[in-house]
């Protein structure tokens, strides 16, 4: 994400989050599906991440039709908000990226699939792109 427009920014961040929550979400799918002898404990917490990312998803969407509604009308205590949300999307991508690493180390089912190792480590580097662009909002809008 560009940072190159103004107030639009905060409208920006929004979509970036809805997609990428979207994405994460998805993700617990694809691991489940490559790794079909995965552990319970494993598939039970993708399980729970894919809830939890849903849920998000749909929290940050109605935040984004709020601001169609206002014609993206911006105030401080909105602006507060919204730096809120992303300060949890931040946190559940980093909690995701710690979660899926200690997976890919201790789920024999997952170090004996190759292209679980190579799959896992792509989402691993997509939520860290996310995880950039949000401490980046977010240090942009701390020197307002």
């Amino acid at each position: 994400m560009q940072f190159c427009y103004g107030d639009k920014n905060h409208i920006r961040i929004l979509e970036e989050a809805e997609f990428w929550k979207r994405q994460e979400a998805e993700h617990t799918v694809v691991i489940r599906k490559i790794i079909p002898d995965l552990e319970d404990k494993f598939v039970e917490k993708l399980d729970e991440y894919q809830k939890i990312l849903s849920a998000t998803e749909a929290t940050i969407l109605q935040y984004i039709e709020r601001l169609n509604r206002s014609c993206y009308v911006m105030n401080p205590e909105l602006v507060q908000k919204i730096a809120n949300i992303i300060e949890i999307t931040l946190c559940q991508s980093k909690t995701f990226v710690n979660f899926l690493n200690t997976m890919a180390k201790e789920s024999a089912a997952a170090l004996n699939n190759l292209t679980a190792s190579v799959v896992i480590n792509h989402i691993v580097r997509e939520s860290e792109y996310y995880i950039g662009i949000a401490k980046a909002y977010l240090g942009q809008i701390s020197y307002r």
